[in-house]
């Protein structure tokens, strides 16, 4: 992600989590993994990209915690969701159509 590959990063990250769902939840140990974005220019890209892999996976709760993220974030493409077929599932959950409703602060930056 931080050198701007993120199809490839994303494909790595997909079958890191094949392999292990939980892998970048493992942390405090000195064998497990922890995903850092440090390095990540653009951190709302990254949580989005995110977001659409535990979507895809069918980790909705993931998924979620993710979009916040990115929204907090600022990413710009966030209502991109409503047609990536990746958030089909999730866009009938509660809390992304919450998501997808502009703070007031956006919509008076519109």
């Amino acid at each position: 992600m931080g050198t701007k590959k993120y199809e490839q990063a994303i494909f790595a990250f997909r079958q890191a989590l094949t392999l292990d769902p939980q892998l970048f939840e493992h942390n405090g140990s000195r064998s497990g993994s922890i995903l850092q974005d440090r390095s990540v220019e653009d951190r709302g890209r990254f949580y989005y990209m995110l977001a659409k892999s535990y979507a895809q996976a069918g980790d909705l709760e993931r998924c979620i915690h993710y979009l916040r993220k990115a929204k907090d974030e600022g990413y710009k493409n966030f209502a991109d969701i409503k047609k990536d077929p990746a958030f089909g599932a999730a866009l009938k959950d509660p809390a992304v159509q919450e998501l997808l409703v502009p703070k007031p602060t956006d919509a008076a930056q519109l």
